[in-house]
């Protein structure tokens, strides 16, 4: 039996019958008469327990899993109003899924990795090709706090095989830090890690798109609190911050959440620009009476070279990163794409949808993806939690 993978979407504002309505058009679209595995995402304005039950009229016993999404994006669909949901089915006899949990992720993020890996090192056999891994963004709304990527992926790391590819994202229901939800078969979960593992006759490739550039020299963190930056060079963060931006840069200090980025490169300092050598951190607040920066992580700490980003204005670089990656390829029978919220074009400061050029890109490979908080795929050889990226998953067939 060849692979079938059908893709199915909604934005009914019901949320049991978009979940019924999604499910209905994965079967279709994929020609699929029975699924062996789902992969289902829900808007954060969605009931998840509705949501749940929709897809389960159509998908009753297939194993399925998920979670909140901030967004959906399709091949023909892309959509973050809050209602939207997608529905990925697969039936093949040349993938099996497995799916792993662990609970208690506003805790401690590190053993919840460390447990979680351990699970999956257990079932890691000679065929295992890919591993999804979704957790929680959001540990908090109020007073607004997350859950950390850097330790749950530091954890879970040392219990894989370098072999195994990665692809993962946190997951955010909007941009309040609402509450968000874990699908795993017939049970909704919270603060939740989950991990997907995938085996068989099959190869997966990753690539991130960045779409950043330095636009300044390195500077030094030199004093922080968790995820607060407090100084850079000695100086308050935001001093330094708007000396880098330049002269009548016109940027109120509000604006530097969810648009400032600070980039660490991992390959040679004074080499050539390596975009897939960056590791970029966005800051998600402004701490203006200490003049001070919150990022998404906790991982610039003191000692750590930065340089500021900027965005890049021109889409090429979309299609020439999916080219490349295509190339790899043997032949590609599917995409999944991990997209950061805040490369919405109402959120990304440039002109274009980034998805759109995704979907372009990828010339009909069925495309299915959500937009997430935080992405995570490797930086070199090491895991990375990730901002203001997109991390694109092609599947082929060997």
């Amino acid at each position: 039996m060849d692979t079938k993978i059908g893709i199915g979407s909604s934005n009914q504002t019901v949320s049991e019958k978009a979940g019924k309505e999604a499910a209905e058009l994965a079967l279709e679209n994929g020609n699929i008469d029975k699924a062996d595995f789902a992969l289902i995402f829900s808007g954060g304005k969605h009931n998840p327990h509705e949501f749940l039950k929709g897809v389960n009229q159509v998908l009753p016993n297939v194993p399925k899993a998920g979670g909140s999404s901030f967004g959906i994006i399709t091949d023909e669909f892309i959509g973050y109003d809050g209602f939207e949901v997608g529905v990925t089915v697969f039936s093949s006899d040349k993938i099996r899924f497995q799916c792993f949990a662990e609970g208690g992720l506003n805790e401690d993020e590190f053993k919840v990795g460390d447990v979680l890996g351990q699970k999956i090192s257990e079932a890691v056999t000679a065929d295992s090709r890919g591993l999804f891994v979704f957790y929680d963004s959001s540990k908090q709304q109020n007073p607004p706090m997350l859950n950390f990527a850097t330790p749950l992926f530091a954890a879970l790391e040392k219990h894989l095989p370098k072999e195994l590819v990665l692809a993962g994202g946190g997951f955010l229901a909007d941009m309040m830090l609402s509450s968000c939800y874990q699908y795993l078969n017939n049970q909704v979960y919270s603060q939740n890690a989950i991990g997907i593992l995938m085996s068989g006759d099959f190869s997966m490739d990753v690539a991130i798109l960045h779409g950043c550039q330095p636009c300044s020299d390195y500077v030094t963190i030199t004093k922080t609190n968790g995820p607060v930056v407090l100084e850079i060079d000695n100086m308050p963060a935001l001093d330094v911050v708007d000396e880098l931006l330049g002269p009548n840069h016109g940027i109120a200090v509000k604006d530097f959440a969810m648009n400032l980025t600070l980039g660490v490169n991992r390959g040679d300092k004074f080499g050539e620009f390596k975009e897939h050598d960056y590791a970029n951190r966005l800051t998600l607040a402004v701490d203006e009476p200490n003049k001070a920066l919150v990022m998404f992580e906790p991982d610039l700490t003191s000692g750590t070279e930065v340089q500021l980003m900027r965005r890049s204005l021109d889409s090429n670089y979309v299609s020439s990163v999916i080219n490349n990656l295509k190339e790899k390829s043997n032949k590609p029978s599917f995409a999944f794409y991990i997209n950061c919220g805040g490369r919405a074009m109402p959120f990304s400061g440039v002109g274009f949808e980034d998805a759109t050029e995704v979907q372009n890109a990828l010339e009909g490979i069925p495309l299915a993806g959500f937009y997430s908080g935080v992405e995570v795929a490797k930086v070199g050889d090491k895991l990375q939690a990730l901002d203001w990226t997109g991390v694109l998953c092609i599947f082929s067939d060997l």
